[in-house]
């Protein structure tokens, strides 16, 4: 008999990062090579904590600053992609930002949504009792998305 077996490849990649870090270089790095080894479109997704819908005209001045530092981490990250991609092999790459005061919810429903194949996010350095008081970004991902999540140290 010759059955075919189906291979279940990524063809969206979404990137979850709620504050610039080393670690969250590290998870675009990951999610990168991955998206370079299934040809798939890379999203690179910026959640900032705030009530506030970031497309209102008069934002509060913080919720301003921290929009202009996801716009540049997202810069930043989206030239040094280019960058390190090779000619044929372009990561296809979309950025985005959005705002949730509960940064899981916004990242879960995003990738469903979307219609994401696999969710790359960085676990915080969080000690286990303040883990376990304050629940976990990462943990609730986990925890509540349709598709596999990838968490990367």
């Amino acid at each position: 008999m010759n059955i075919e077996v189906k291979r279940k490849t990524f063809s969206k990649i979404l990137v979850a990062i709620h504050e610039s870090s080393k670690s969250a270089d590290k998870a675009v790095d990951y999610a990168t090579r991955i998206a370079q080894d299934y040809n798939a479109i890379l999203v690179v997704l910026y959640v900032v904590r705030t009530q506030s819908n970031l497309d209102t005209v008069n934002l509060p001045s913080h919720v301003i600053h921290f929009k202009k530092q996801a716009e540049s981490y997202l810069g930043k990250i989206s030239e040094k992609i280019y960058k390190h991609s090779d000619t044929e092999d372009i990561v296809k790459i979309k950025t985005e930002i959005i705002a949730s005061i509960k940064i899981s919810d916004a990242i879960v429903s995003y990738a469903k949504d979307k219609h994401i194949d696999l969710i790359v996010v960085v676990p915080r350095g969080r000690s286990k009792l303040r883990s376990l008081v304050l629940g976990s970004v990462t943990s609730d991902v986990v925890r509540l998305a349709h598709c596999p999540v990838l968490t990367v140290r």
